[in-house]
């Protein structure tokens, strides 16, 4: 008689197969939250321990790039990299679909449209099937702090995207105290500008005219005109070289464009 190749004995040793393997991951998941909270309990937040974390991430949830960011005066700052992400340090401006991302009061929710201004990575439009992006906001208290994102050739299923949900959580209250004890500039200002006044003003930095901004931002010289009288207004600036300054001490570089 022949053997049947899909019997109901292959099916049961299918199924094990795959339920040893779901509880091989879940033990690693479960190792990885383990020493991250000794770490912070025992010796505090570190570079160190931020660029392990991401690395330990990367090869769990198999992310060939990846990088998690600190918001600071309108711009995230890479805290640790692994692939073809920005070196650390390299601080990226809270432009456009960023700050709408980060608008607070934050939500867990995971965003997947690719950024190229977030990565030091051009995906062709033909590759980007292929690779599929993964941008976790980092908060604390429904406040943001920063943004962790992740490249993977695998997508992610609903039990990782939780582990990695509750991974942000506890990230989230680990860079919410360094942000409250450092010196850094009072940059809450920013919040009284439009997400398109913060496109303008992290743009000022760069001298280019009306014209060019209008180009750069796809609208028109006179609809310019007007975010930066808006800008001058609300920060109470007298002209758009005080407003250029301040972008500059914001973070704002003047290679904006």
């Amino acid at each position: 008689m022949p053997v049947n190749p899909h019997s109901p004995a292959d099916g049961t040793a299918l199924a094990l197969r795959h339920t040893l393997k779901q509880t091989q991951t879940q033990i690693g998941h479960d190792r990885l939250f383990e020493k991250f909270g000794h770490q912070l309990f025992t010796s505090g937040w570190s570079a160190t321990l931020v660029q392990w974390l991401l690395d330990e991430i990367c090869l769990q949830f198999g992310a060939q790039h990846g990088l998690i960011s600190q918001q600071h005066a309108g711009a995230l700052k890479i805290l640790a990299q692994r692939g073809n992400a920005f070196p650390v340090g390299v601080r990226i401006p809270m432009l456009g679909v960023l700050a709408q991302w980060l608008k607070e009061p934050i939500h867990f929710k995971v965003h997947q449209q690719y950024i190229p201004g977030l990565w030091a990575l051009q995906i062709p439009a033909d590759d980007q099937s292929t690779l599929l992006c993964y941008h976790f906001p980092i908060a604390c208290q429904q406040q943001a702090v920063g943004l962790m994102a992740l490249i993977t050739g695998n997508p992610l299923n609903a039990n990782s995207l939780q582990t990695l949900y509750s991974l942000c959580g506890m990230l989230g209250f680990a860079l919410h105290r360094p942000a409250q004890a450092s010196t850094m500039l009072d940059t809450s200002y920013m919040q009284k500008l439009t997400p398109r006044e913060r496109e303008v003003f992290a743009l000022l930095p760069s001298g280019a005219s009306n014209a060019l901004l209008a180009t750069k931002l796809g609208i028109s010289p006179g609809t310019v005109k007007i975010h930066i009288e808006r800008i001058l207004s609300k920060l109470a600036l007298n002209d758009r070289t005080q407003a250029a300054v301040k972008a500059v001490e914001a973070g704002f570089k003047s290679d904006g464009l």
